[in-house]
This record gives C-alpha cells, structure tokens and sequence, in this order.
C-alpha cells in the first residue's frame, strides 16, 4: 500500500504531541499528497492536540480525533473509522500516540493494517525527563514500548528541553546521550527537535551532523498563556 504512517512515541512530557504538530505542518509543505493529523493520545493527560484544534485549523491541518461528544471522556477512546484512517491510500498520516504502555497497548490491536503501510514508529525522548534521563532508563523505555506496541522503533527523536528556560548547551547535552543509545541500539537518531526563539546560525553551523526540526509551540498550559505571547 503506497500510504505513508508516521507515529510518534513516548513517555508523557517528551514533547511527542508538540512534534507531531510540526512535523504535520512541515509535510504539508513537502508531500504532493494531504495529510492528515490523527490524534490517538487516549489516555488523559495534562494537554492534548484536539484541545487546540481550532488553533491548528487555522494552520490548515487536517485533524482525525475521537467522537467530539467524547473529546474529553477520561477513559481510552479510539477514534471511529480507525481502520479507514490506516487503510484509505488517499492522503498519508501523522500519527500521536499518547499514554505511554498504555496508548501503545491500544495501538497493537492495529498491527496487521500498519505492517501494511511505509510505517515509521518514532520514539521521541527528552532525556531532562526522570523516566529518560539516562542511557538504562532510553533503553528500558524503549523495549516496554516496543513489547507493548508490537511494533519496532525505527527511529530515535531528539528533543532535550526545559521549557522556556532551555539553551542550546541542553540541547547538545541532551542530544549526545539520545546519540549513544541510537550507537547501543543502531536505531538512527532521525532529527533534534529545537525551540524556534533560541536557534542561531552560529549554532547551525555547529550542529551540522543532524537534522533540525524547528519547533513552534503551539500547546500550552492555562498559566503559560502569558508566557507565549510573541512565541
């Protein structure tokens, strides 16, 4: 099937969701085909991406959510027409999967129909995190979800913050302990995500053995509306 999936994993507070929005609207500037956002964090966290659909619909994607009845039922919803969503070859799809084990058990029921498809499982790790902050804790992380999803990680996502307060010395820090679980594991460090505000050339021309993706923030907490003014 000639259907692109790209799904993006993770322990809760990683920054899977906040990629996901970027990484849509960077494919959506790139691919002749639509894409489409599919929204399967469904287990209850702080934040999720359809509570800011309307803002993404300004941006022009396309959102797959639960039933907008349930949007924020605190219990496991999979989205309706799920097998439709991994099987219609017309548009490819972005993938959030929230929850860590438990949102990858959910995603294992739809094995066979992924196997089906260009898939590529994503698992983006902030090693500032207590559950990813060391090379034991990545691995660990990574069979769990692994054993859980049914699917093999095929690539590692980069994505060192502090919120508002990272520099870009985190952000090599950071990306240097991601480096040597993806030498442990040969599972290839894919990109290094990066806070638009605090990305400078002269960084770039450092940084240059990685690929980049830009970060925009569009999820927010109710307290940080003030902080994200001009963002």
């Amino acid at each position: 099937m000639n259907k692109k999936i790209i799904i993006f994993i993770g322990n809760m507070g990683s920054g899977k969701s906040e990629i996901a929005i970027n990484y849509t609207i960077r494919m959506m500037k790139e691919s002749v085909k639509e894409i489409r956002l599919l929204d399967l964090d469904i287990i209850k966290p702080y934040i999720r991406i359809r509570d800011v659909s309307e803002k993404i619909d300004h941006l022009g994607i396309k959102l797959l959510m639960p039933d907008e009845r349930l949007r924020n039922a605190d219990m496991p919803i999979v989205p309706n027409h799920m097998v439709e969503y991994l099987t219609d070859p017309t548009y490819d799809i972005v993938m959030d999967i929230g929850g860590e084990e438990r949102g990858c058990i959910t995603i294992a029921q739809f094995k066979d129909y992924l196997e089906k498809t260009d898939l590529s499982v994503n698992l983006v790790v902030n090693p500032f995190r207590p559950f990813s902050d060391s090379e034991s804790k990545i691995l660990h992380m990574i069979d769990s979800l692994q054993n859980q999803s049914k699917l093999s990680i095929t690539g590692l996502i980069s994505n060192p913050h502090l919120r508002y307060d990272t520099s870009i010395e985190q952000v090599i820090t950071g990306t240097n302990l991601v480096e040597k679980v993806s030498k442990a594991t040969h599972i290839p460090l894919n990109f290094v995500c990066i806070w638009h505000k605090i990305i400078t050339d002269d960084f770039l021309s450092k940084f240059t053995e990685y690929k980049i993706l830009p970060l925009r923030l569009y999820l927010t907490f109710p307290w940080e509306n003030g902080l994200m003014a001009g963002l």
